[in-house]
């Protein structure tokens, strides 16, 4: 599990203003970028790996949280989901 998760009974995730501190003035609506920080951890894992190994070997990142251009750094692993179109919909929404 690679996203903030808070149990908040409401909506399951953070609060809605959640802000992220970006330098000394600049600040950031969490909800803004949820689906970001996946990619970003995502992308961090991959460079850290190829950093390890000398870009000698592709890594293999599985994640649970992505956002467009993720599937450069990290398979999308859609959870324990089952085989209808209901949760088919689910995972692209």
């Amino acid at each position: 599990m690679n996203e903030p998760s808070v149990n908040n009974l409401e909506d399951n995730t953070m609060v809605k203003n959640v802000y992220h501190i970006l330098g000394d003035s600049n600040r950031v609506l969490h909800r803004d970028v949820h689906n970001c920080y996946g990619h970003m951890m995502a992308k961090a894992t991959y460079e850290g790996l190829i950093e390890r190994d000398l870009g000698g070997l592709r890594p293999f990142v599985l994640t649970r949280s992505a956002f467009l251009g993720s599937q450069k750094f990290a398979a999308k692993w859609t959870g324990d989901n089952q085989a209808t179109y209901a949760e088919l919909h689910l995972s692209i929404n």
